[in-house]
């Protein structure tokens, strides 16, 4: 079975302008995020997914294969959808690109499931998470068979009634069979997906499962100047930087 890893990326980001490009140790955020996924075992190849030539141009020079897309895409999964049309695989799998601390064992672990069972079409990372009204991070339940059952920016579950101390947040490592990418690409945004401004509710809105994958100890996306200056300090004590840099 072969698995490739796709990193889309694109300059305009609302909250955190050209975020993609920003320097981190003397690379791009983007180009940390795709040296890391290289180091994943259970990945065949990697690719950094983009519709604009700054970032080309960056990933390129630090010898990361590019495939261009489209500037029309609404959304990271849509962007993979027609990229993967130009690779032989089985399962791609959508990283983030604004994690430039993600861990390639983290890679492997939400990959598993996919190779290990062939009914299953998606997976997702989830992480234990204490900090509340944080509309960026995607929290999540799950059902008693560890599927996520809901997904949302608000707190999941409510702490109305009873105290929550910990809850999920959804890391966006996200393995798809190949097939079901298309298939799930070529769907309309659904009523939930527009309302809660989340991708992944139109795989649940469809009736299919997603199965979480715990981890622990994942690192922030940033989406914030505050989350720049986290991921800035974390990664002065990041060790697995020494792998590539």
């Amino acid at each position: 079975m072969k698995v490739v890893g796709m990193i889309p990326a694109r300059l305009e980001s609302s909250r955190l302008p050209g975020k993609a490009l920003i320097d981190l140790l003397g690379l791009p955020m983007v180009v940390h995020t795709c040296k890391r996924a290289k180091l994943a075992s259970k990945l065949d190849e990697v690719y950094l997914v983009t519709d604009n030539d700054f970032i080309r141009q960056a990933g390129e020079s630090h010898g990361i294969k590019v495939i261009m897309t489209g500037s029309y895409h609404q959304t990271g999964s849509d962007r993979l959808a027609e990229a993967c049309q130009y690779v032989e695989a089985e399962v791609v799998v959508n990283i983030q690109g604004d994690e430039p601390l993600v861990n390639p064992a983290h890679i492997d672990a939400i990959v598993t499931p996919l190779i290990e069972e062939p009914a299953l079409q998606i997976a997702v990372g989830v992480t234990p998470y204490r900090k509340k009204n944080s509309p960026s991070d995607i929290k999540a339940v799950l059902d008693l068979e560890g599927n996520i059952l809901y997904c949302s920016r608000s707190d999941l579950p409510s702490d109305h009634r009873t105290p929550v101390p910990e809850v999920l947040k959804m890391c966006f490592i996200v393995p798809f069979r190949k097939d079901f990418l298309l298939h799930y690409a070529a769907w309309p945004p659904s009523p939930l997906e527009i309302v809660e401004y989340n991708e992944y509710l139109r795989v649940l809105e469809h009736g299919v499962k997603i199965r979480a994958v715990l981890i622990e100890d994942a690192k922030i996306s940033v989406d914030t100047p505050a989350e720049l200056e986290e991921v800035r300090r974390l990664m002065q004590a990041d060790e697995i930087r020494f792998k590539y840099l």
